[in-house]
């Protein structure tokens, strides 16, 4: 039996834990010892609880950093979790060596877990990186640009300083540990096996190396069966933060359309479900059997999350609305694939009403996310986990 680290470090919500609930339940029942180090373990008995998981705190950055403009690529965002000041990032590395002792684990697996990765280098234990393609970053050096669709993103003299301030500062770390050093930031990134959890089209990069996607893996069957309200015959799925600046705008109009809604935002006020309230939008308090959700919506409306893999991955087109830089170029990749609409935060609230209805009454977006299926119905859940259980064999075999 084999003791295999599932690393979490970066990120929020669901989304990670719900990745690596599957991957872990099917190394167990190889007879492995899956142990999940998460970032956050606020809903880790809720998901987890039930199937007997293993689960720890990770080792995290925690004092905010301020004064720094935003991030022009994933070197820039790194400053922010440590890797701007050398004293404070050994710390964190020295965290993570010694958890590692503690847990002698045969594998390490991260998902969007860069300090833990920089730890782990010299150890002499097989890596596997993953996840979606903005948590496993192109090899470039400078990193790429987040705003690839902006001619005047760039900044080369900043991105090349920030480059080498990066690198010296984790070689700090590396050598106080008398770990190998990095040359660029890429090297962080450089494993024995690296498996993107996502197709192509939706690589906020753009399209790599085919070899690189296993295609999306969520937790689609933890959860309770979805309840439509009754008396329409469409449904409409929508996964929302109660933080969204604009979340009461778009419950209104999503109660105005000729459908049954069902919302699922935790958190959300009890006083703000009651005064948008409608007979025809139920709220779930509990997260949702998302295999049910999409089989039996028409469609999805979210933050540009897992949601769209999960989707698009039924046919079924969506409305997204980002609120932050990874969702922002998720929806840059969605919307070349025709499958929808997205509207950002700072775009007028008022035409949140126009474009979902859109969305939902002209039938090419439907026909576009049935065309979308069709074109990647290799990356079904079941050949991703195939490839991937098959990885993690040939590497605990000692084969690279």
């Amino acid at each position: 039996m084999a003791t295999i680290a599932l690393i979490w470090e970066l990120g929020s919500d669901y989304g990670h834990i719900g990745r690596f609930l599957p991957i872990a339940q099917a190394l167990r029942e190889r007879g492995h010892r899956p142990v999940m180090i998460l970032r956050d373990i606020s809903r880790a008995d809720e998901m987890l609880g039930p199937y007997g998981l293993e689960y720890l705190q990770a080792p995290l950055w925690l004092p905010p950093v301020s004064g720094l403009p935003p991030a022009l690529n994933f070197t820039e965002t790194l400053f922010l979790f440590g890797f701007l000041q050398p004293a404070g990032l050994l710390s964190i590395v020295r965290a993570w060596r010694k958890l590692f002792e503690l847990l002698k684990p045969d594998m390490l697996v991260f998902d969007h877990a860069p300090t833990a990765l920089l730890a782990s280098r010299g150890l002499g234990l097989p890596r596997l990186i993953t996840g979606n393609s903005f948590a496993v970053p192109r090899q470039a050096t400078p990193m790429p640009l987040y705003q690839w669709w902006d001619p005047k993103a760039g900044a080369p003299s900043r991105e090349r300083d920030c480059e080498e301030k990066l690198v010296r500062n984790a070689n700090h770390a590396l050598a106080a540990l008398g770990a190998p050093l990095l040359e660029r930031v890429a090297d962080l990134y450089a494993a024995e096996a690296t498996l993107i959890t996502g197709a192509p089209e939706l690589d906020v990069y753009g399209p790599r190396d085919p070899d690189n996607y296993v295609g999306a893996i969520n937790s689609i069957e933890h959860g309770v069966e979805p309840r439509w309200p009754a008396g329409k015959t469409r449904k409409v799925f929508a996964y929302l933060k109660p933080h969204y600046a604009h979340i009461e705008v778009l419950i209104t109009a999503l109660g105005k359309l000729d459908a049954s809604v069902l919302i699922f935002a935790p958190g959300l006020a009890k006083q703000t479900v009651e005064r948008l309230q409608t007979a025809n939008l139920a709220f779930s308090s509990a997260p949702l059997k998302m295999s049910r959700v999409r089989e039996e919506c028409d469609l999805a409306v979210c933050h540009a999350g897992g949601t769209v893999d999960v989707m698009l991955a039924a046919g079924k087109p969506l409305f997204v609305l980002p609120l932050q830089m990874e969702q922002i170029m998720t929806s840059r990749r969605f919307e070349q694939t025709g499958c929808g609409l997205w509207h950002w935060h700072q775009q007028p609230p008022k035409d949140i009403d126009k474009m979902l209805r859109k969305v939902f009454s002209a039938p090419e977006f439907g026909e576009r996310a049935q065309a979308y299926r069709e074109r990647n119905q290799g990356f079904t859940q079941a050949t991703a986990m195939a490839r991937f259980m098959a990885t993690c064999d040939r590497l605990l075999a000692g084969v690279a």
